[in-house]
């Protein structure tokens, strides 16, 4: 893992450039952060007397806003509802990101940094997704830029500017921070250390034979009374229209069936094979040429040399001329029309005359028919009703979506809706906000059922589409508010709690004794093993990337003091699903014999570097943050 930062830190920085401007820098802002407003437009905030306007940050959230939803639809999620964005925290962090971005803005350019027109030139030329065929394109970047949102070259331009300004500003941090060799062979010896030790398990005991008291369950029950309410919860009405359900209602007739038949075997097309020699025309000067060459084949042809054979000797169709110019069967339309034409007009085992299309002349033979196989009225009805009434169910099914939005919108309940639709109102619940299981499982229907007209004016939700075949209403028929538990039904569950948290205790501190015991000599490894009824786990040589080591324990063994020749090193881990560790750390094996290799080329000392060049570039930005003069309105 860390020779991979160390890579990640390794790369240069005109490469994050041009990454940056394509993609992230759009993820906080918009082309309009490179403008400032007047002093009479309307203020989001002001860094240093720089003013950020409303309209900025607004356009700014937009584009946040957008680019979260298609990130979240790339990721599959396409049943996420953009209206559970919350707004404030949204706008909050765009504005937070606005500020940041002025506030380094004005340090790069106190700092004395500028950025050239040829600069920024010469990075739009290289830009990949600029060029076509490996070379700039004016049409594709002004593609790019519009899809980007950008109004116009010169906002780019200036945008770019902007993010070429930081990103000098930040490489003079990152770019000039070293490591002494001293620091490199320390991380060296640091990296390839290994460390031998033992670990026993120490569980916690049988929590069920820990005694509770009432006055303890009384006062955890009063001491986190918040964490025994009852959850917030809504019993919804819904109703639901289902695509599905419209196929029994409606009806075809035998002649819409029969007329559609008709239509459909109707299509059904001749498939021709046919075989042809191409000679090409590169330029008007070469027309007579190979006018000449096409008659001089029809010639051989007329005379009884084989089709394939003077195909292969004289076609220009390099991929055709190989299998004797055949092209395999085609229907009408698979060519231009003049091929088209003399194609279908011939009989087969017929060879056309000289036919000019845009590639050339070619001669054209048909060397087979294939008629349509036509399929039964009878092979085929179900697939034609189906069909018929689709186009019959999509029309019921548009009209009825539209009228229960406008019934539901006006009723002061979804009886009326129900009633005129030949709907049933089906109740759900109680649910809570996470939801549950059917409708309650689409985040669209839980969304809609806690927000403030739903849940708090008592309205009907409007029309929601749940997938391309179904749409719902909710309406909440009851509010269920958090309320207080009492004591007698959460008494045992406390109990249970307590008693295990004093088990775990009771643990602790029997691991704390054995480690005193163990330091002081009263006790034996083996005394406890045996008091334990378990065994000591010995690892030797272990390194810090071990895999056969759990990370927590592994972290915590790496983090322990080095030990004496006399002493082992004793501590007590903590396991995630509980219980603990007792750890005996009794060597530690340094990699005194690993050199670095030299040169700034060094794995190790462009991390180090990396990773005080990164703090350097934070605390610069902090003192900028700290220091500079920012208003939000």
């Amino acid at each position: 893992m860390m020779l991979q930062n160390m890579r990640d830190n390794a790369q240069s920085w005109v490469a994050k450039v041009i990454v940056g401007v394509i993609v992230l820098i759009f993820a906080l802002t918009g082309w309009e952060s490179i403008s400032r407003f007047s002093s009479d437009a309307e203020k989001a905030a002001e860094v240093n007397g720089e003013v950020i306007s409303k309209l900025e940050l607004e356009q700014a959230v937009a584009l946040q806003r957008r680019q979260l939803i298609q990130q979240l639809q790339q990721m599959g999620n396409n049943s996420f509802d953009p209206s559970m964005i919350d707004e404030r925290f949204l706008r909050t962090s765009v504005l937070d990101g606005l500020i940041e971005r002025s506030v380094l803005l004005q340090g790069a350019k106190d700092a004395g940094f500028d950025v050239s027109e040829q600069m920024i030139d010469q990075l739009i030329l290289s830009t990949p997704d600029f060029q076509v065929d490996g070379k700039f394109d004016s049409n594709r970047f002004d593609i790019v830029i519009r899809n980007m949102g950008m109004p116009s070259r010169m906002a780019f331009r200036d945008l770019l500017r902007q993010q070429l300004l930081i990103t000098q500003y930040r490489n003079g941090y990152e770019a000039t921070a070293f490591a002494t060799p001293m620091e490199r062979q320390q991380l060296v010896e640091l990296e390839n250390q290994t460390r031998d030790f033992s670990v026993i398990d120490v569980p916690v005991g049988d929590a069920s034979a820990v005694e509770v008291s009432a006055d303890e369950i009384q006062d955890y029950y009063t001491a986190n009374a918040q964490q025994f309410m009852t959850p917030e919860q809504v019993v919804l009405e819904t109703l639901t229209l289902s695509r599905a359900d419209f196929f029994d209602r409606v009806d075809v007739s035998e002649e819409a069936v029969n007329e559609l038949y008709q239509r459909e075997i109707g299509n059904l097309a001749e498939q021709r094979r046919a075989s042809h020699i191409l000679v090409e025309v590169p330029d008007e000067a070469d027309e007579a040429d190979a006018k000449a060459s096409i008659e001089a084949a029809a010639a051989r042809i007329a005379a009884g040399e084989d089709f394939a054979t003077v195909a292969a000797d004289v076609s220009d169709d390099s991929g055709s001329a190989r299998e004797g110019g055949d092209l395999g069967y085609v229907v009408k339309g698979s060519f231009d029309q003049a091929f088209d034409d003399a194609l279908f007009a011939l009989q087969e085992g017929e060879v056309s005359a000289p036919v000019r299309t845009s590639y050339g002349y070619h001669l054209i033979k048909l060397t087979n028919l294939k008629a349509p196989e036509v399929p039964t009225l009878d092979s085929m009805r179900e697939q034609l009703v189906q069909e018929l009434k689709s186009e019959q169910v999509e029309r019921a099914f548009v009209d009825a979506s539209q009228e229960l939005a406008n019934l539901a919108h006006e009723a002061s309940d979804l009886a009326e809706p129900a009633a005129a639709l030949g709907l049933e109102i089906e109740t759900l619940g109680p649910v809570e906000r996470l939801g549950g299981e059917g409708l309650a499982s689409n985040p669209k229907v839980m969304n809609a059922a806690f927000s403030d007209d739903v849940l708090k004016n008592g309205f009907n939700s409007e029309l929601l589409e749940l997938d391309a075949d179904t749409v719902v209403v909710v309406r909440v028929k009851e509010h269920l508010k958090p309320e207080q538990r009492p004591l007698e039904a959460v008494e045992q569950e406390i109990r249970e709690l307590l008693a295990y948290d004093k088990a775990e205790q009771a643990a602790a501190d029997k691991v704390e004794q054995y480690i005193a015991g163990l330091r002081s000599g009263e006790l034996t490894a083996e005394a406890l093993a045996e008091e334990q009824g378990s065994e000591w786990q010995q690892y030797e040589a272990v390194g810090r990337s071990s895999s056969e080591i759990p990370t927590p324990l592994l972290r915590s063994i790496f983090g322990l003091p080095k030990p004496t020749a006399e002493q082992a090193v004793y501590a007590r881990v903590n396991q995630p699903a509980g219980g603990f560790w007792l750890v005996a750390l009794r060597g530690v094996a340094t990699a005194e014999d690993v050199q670095v290799e030299d040169g700034p080329a060094s794995q190790y000392q462009q991390f180090i570097a990396g990773q005080s060049g990164q703090q350097d570039f934070s605390a610069a930005q902090e003192q900028l943050r700290t220091e500079a003069e920012i208003e939000r309105f």
